[in-house]
C-alpha cells in the first residue's frame, strides 16, 4: 500500500476512533448520572421505611453457588432478625448475553431447595421470569456482579430503578488487577453500598465511583471477609479414608497475564507424576468452574483434550476431579493446598493449613494484605519449588505455620462476626 493511500486511511480512521471514544464516554456518564438519581430516590424511600420501623425486604439473587457462601451468613442472620424479610431468588447458571442457553430448568433452585432453603424459582413454567418488581424489594444482592450473565430483568441497570443494590464480592481480590475487572462500571455504577473486605478496596471503589461517593449517594464500607463465616460454620471432623495425606489443587480459570495467571498447563503433568509416585496420597483436583470451558474457547484445549484429562483422572485410584458446586468440605478434609492467584486463598487460610502459592509471569499488583498472606505461603516459582515444597509438606515439615497464624490473627480475627456489620449498615442507611 502506498504512503498516500495509507495517509488517507489514517485521516478517516482517527476522527472515527476519537468520536467513538467520546460517544462511549458520554453514554457511560449519562447512565451513571441516571443511576445516581435512582439510588437517591430509592434511598429516601427506604429511609422512610426505616424511620417507620417497617420490615425491610431483602432479595438475594443467587446464581453462582461458589459465591453463595459470601451471602449465606448475611441471609442466615436476617432470618433471625425481625427487622428483615430475606428472600432467595434462584436464577439458572447457564445464562450468557442475558439469554438462557439451555432448557435444563433451574439448577440453582434445585440445588438450594435440596439443601433445605426456602427459595423462589426465577424461571416460571411458561418460560418467563419472575416479576421481582411486584414485591417491591428494598435491597437486592447479586451473587456475582456481571450483568452479562443475568436475564435483563435482573440486571443492575433494571433493578436500580426500584431498589437499592448492595454487593459483597463473590471472591476475595488479591490484586488491583482483580479489583479493576471485578468492580466493573457496567454493574457497580448502580451499586448503593459495596461491602468491601478492607480499606484498600474501599479506596478503590471511592476512586472509581468518585462522583457518587463525593455526592454521598454511593458508599463503601470495610466489613472483612464475610465468606469466612460460612467456612467456619462448615468446619467438621476430617473424614477418615485410607490415604496418608490429602492434597487439594485449585488451578485458575485463565492464563491471561493481567487477571488470569493459571498454572494448569505448567504443572498438570507434574501433578499427575506426583500422584503416580505417591499412591498413598489423595489428589483432589478442583479447577475453577469456568476453566475448561474457557480453555476450549481460547483454543488452549479441545473438547477431546478435556475429555482425555477427565478420563485420566477417573482411571487413577488416588485422583478425584472435583467439579461440585460447593467446596468448604474439601478445604477441611485436605491437608494442604496448591493454588494460583485466587480468592480462595483467604478462605483456605482460615483452616490454618499450609498453602503452596504458584506464581506466574502475570503482571499482578498485589494488595497489601495479599502480599503478607503470600509471604506466609510456600512460594512456587518453578517445578523444582513444586517438588521441594510438596515433599516437605507431605512429610509434615511446616516451617511457616507461625507466619500463617500471625496473618490469621491480623486479618481474620473477627471472621465469625463480619456479617453483623452488613445488617447494621442496612438499617442505619446513613449518609
Amino acid at each position: 500500500m502506498n504512503k498516500e493511500k495509507l495517509k488517507k486511511i489514517k485521516v478517516l480512521y482517527f476522527p472515527y476512533k476519537a468520536i467513538k471514544n467520546i460517544v462511549f464516554g458520554t453514554v457511560y456518564y449519562t447512565h451513571y448520572i441516571s443511576s445516581l438519581l435512582h439510588i437517591k430516590k430509592n434511598k429516601k424511600r427506604v429511609q422512610e421505611k426505616i424511620e417507620r420501623k417497617e420490615v425491610l425486604k431483602v432479595i438475594f439473587i443467587v446464581q453462582y453457588i461458589p459465591g453463595w457462601n459470601k451471602l449465606e451468613p448475611i441471609y442466615t442472620k436476617m432470618k433471625k432478625d425481625d427487622r428483615f424479610n430475606p428472600i432467595i431468588l434462584c436464577v439458572p447458571l447457564n445464562i450468557q448475553n442475558n439469554k438462557l442457553m439451555d432448557d435444563k430448568g433451574n439448577d440453582t433452585y434445585r440445588y438450594l431447595v435440596e439443601r433445605g432453603y426456602e427459595a423462589v424459582d426465577a424461571l416460571l413454567e411458561d418460560g418467563n421470569w419472575y416479576d421481582l418488581k411486584k414485591i417491591q424489594p428494598d435491597y437486592v444482592f447479586h451473587s456475582r456482579p456481571y450483568n452479562y450473565f443475568m436475564p435483563t430483568v435482573y440486571t443492575s441497570n433494571t433493578i436500580v430503578k426500584y431498589a437499592l443494590i448492595c454487593n459483597v464480592l463473590y471472591g476475595a481480590c488479591l490484586t488491583k488487577n482483580g479489583l479493576d475487572v471485578t468492580l466493573n462500571k457496567n454493574y457497580f455504577r448502580d451499586v448503593y453500598i459495596y461491602f468491601a473486605f478492607d480499606k484498600s478496596e474501599v479506596d478503590y471503589f471511592q476512586y472509581r465511583y468518585r462522583l457518587g461517593t463525593k455526592l454521598k449517594i454511593q458508599r463503601s464500607l470495610p466489613c472483612g471477609a464475610i465468606g469466612l463465616e460460612q467456612m467456619l460454620e462448615a468446619r467438621t471432623a476430617k473424614t477418615v479414608n485410607s490415604f496418608r495425606k490429602t492434597l487439594l489443587w485449585t488451578p485458575r480459570w485463565s492464563t491471561d497475564l493481567y487477571v488470569g495467571g493459571s498454572n494448569f498447563f505448567n504443572y498438570k503433568n507434574d501433578i499427575i507424576k506426583l500422584a503416580n509416585k505417591y499412591q498413598d496420597i489423595l489428589f483432589i483436583i478442583r479447577p475453577h468452574p469456568l476453566m475448561f470451558d474457557n480453555f476450549i474457547k481460547t483454543g488452549e484445549m479441545t473438547k477431546s483434550d478435556v475429555e482425555k484429562f477427565k478420563k485420566l483422572c477417573k482411571e487413577e485410584n488416588n485422583i478425584i476431579l472435583d467439579e461440585s458446586k460447593e467446596y468448604s468440605d474439601k478445604f477441611w478434609n485436605s491437608d494442604f493446598l496448591i493454588t494460583d492467584a485466587s480468592g480462595i486463598v483467604p478462605e483456605y487460610f482460615i483452616t490454618q493449613k499450609p498453602i503452596m502459592y504458584c506464581h506466574t509471569n502475570a503482571k499482578f499488583e498485589y494488595l497489601d494484605y495479599a502480599d503478607d498472606l503470600i509471604r506466609s505461603c510456600y512460594e512456587v516459582n518453578n517445578k523444582s519449588d513444586l517438588y521441594k515444597y510438596f515433599d516437605e509438606l507431605v512429610n509434615a515439615e511446616d516451617s511457616k505455620m507461625n507466619k500463617r497464624l500471625a496473618c490469621i490473627n491480623q486479618y481474620f480475627s473477627s471472621a465469625n462476626n463480619n456479617s453483623n456489620n452488613v445488617l447494621e449498615a442496612l438499617v442505619g442507611c446513613v449518609l
